[in-house]
């Protein structure tokens, strides 16, 4: 048992917390799913190597521990005693989206099933449609119209709601593909295509890629069949791409799908059968922009997976338009 105090009115109210983080830091444990992992959230999910929960979780938090300690049979069960291991440690990231209510789940960050087989989105979607979509199949129907002498007012009205239709779906199809939440999965492969580009990562443990949803919203994200150094290097990489941006270093741009103007009716949009593309910017992993073949090997794995990209240094913090992914990462060690 660790019964930890915190004080978030006055100034030193997280230091019983901080003695916490660094005792479960050099601690392996089974965590709530049977994994045997280091740090605080081996405890409860919740708990980070930052900063305390917030107040209003302390109470969940007891009561989740106070049901997990008397389960004395399942906590052997977790330890899976006798059963065979690998003897590696190996980094993992844990991450949810920053802000979300415990227990929401992390689907909307995921681009889906449609990507859980490894190939790289469809991403030559006609965005930019053409100028008019809607206005293009009325103008079609009009002319076809005046070859058949039917009224051309009554034709133009019926093909109103279908070009409408079309453009409808065809923004939607763009939002999907370019959304405006950076997609977990995405960059996750990407990052894994670049080291197998650069032959640091075996394919089989590109192949291996997983995610794996825990309690508080959190998903653990990994290469199941990744040696010790494969893995150091993958999740170190995935967590300062999810990271908040820093000033300096490399920047690399995604296209992201964004209605035109402050708030454009979806009716227009539409009409128009268009999705206006923005750039965004996300900051390049360490060790994919240390060098001019790392870097161009990431674009080119991030270009297939999320959209023609450009790099740039930003050495005076001159790209004022960087994106903040928006999540909690954070690294964990597993003993496999």
């Amino acid at each position: 048992w660790d019964i930890v105090c915190v004080a978030p009115e006055l100034a030193r109210g997280s230091a019983d917390y901080r003695r916490f983080v660094r005792k479960h830091a050099h601690l392996h444990a089974p965590t709530e799913t049977g994994e045997i992992e280091t740090g605080p959230s081996h405890v409860h999910p919740e708990l980070g190597p930052f900063a305390p929960p917030p107040g209003e979780r302390f109470a969940q938090i007891n009561r989740d521990m106070r049901l997990r300690a008397a389960a004395h049979e399942t906590a052997r069960e977790r330890w899976r005693i006798g059963q065979p291991y690998r003897g590696e440690e190996h980094r993992t990231v844990l991450l949810r989206v920053r802000g979300h209510e415990p227990g929401a789940a992390l689907a909307a960050t995921l681009s889906g099933d449609a990507f859980g087989d490894g190939r790289p989105p469809r991403l030559a979607l006609g965005v930019r449609l053409p100028r008019d979509a809607g206005g293009a199949l009325a103008a079609a129907s009009v002319a076809l119209a005046a070859a058949a002498g039917t009224p051309v007012a009554l034709v133009g009205l019926l093909a109103l709601p279908a070009g409408l239709a079309l453009g409808a779906r065809r923004a939607a199809q763009a939002a999907a593909t370019y959304p405006v939440t950076l997609p977990v999965d995405r960059v996750a492969h990407a990052i894994c295509d670049a080291y197998v580009a650069l032959g640091e990562l075996r394919d089989e443990a590109r192949r291996s890629l997983a995610f794996e949803p825990r309690s508080s919203g959190f998903v653990r994200v990994h290469l199941a069949a990744a040696d010790a150094a494969e893995s150091e290097r993958f999740a170190v990489a995935l967590e300062q791409a999810l990271g908040p941006p820093a000033a300096g270093g490399w920047w690399i741009s995604r296209p992201v799908a964004v209605p035109r103007g402050p708030a454009r009716p979806r009716w227009r949009q539409a009409l128009a059968g268009r999705a206006h593309l923005d750039d965004v910017w996300i900051g390049v992993p360490h060790d994919l922009g240390r060098r001019r073949e790392r870097r161009d090997a990431y674009a080119l794995a991030w270009a297939r997976w999320l959209g023609a990209c450009d790099l740039r240094r930003d050495e005076e913090g001159a790209i004022l338009a960087a994106e903040d992914p928006g999540y909690d990462a954070r690294l964990r060690d597993l003993w496999v």
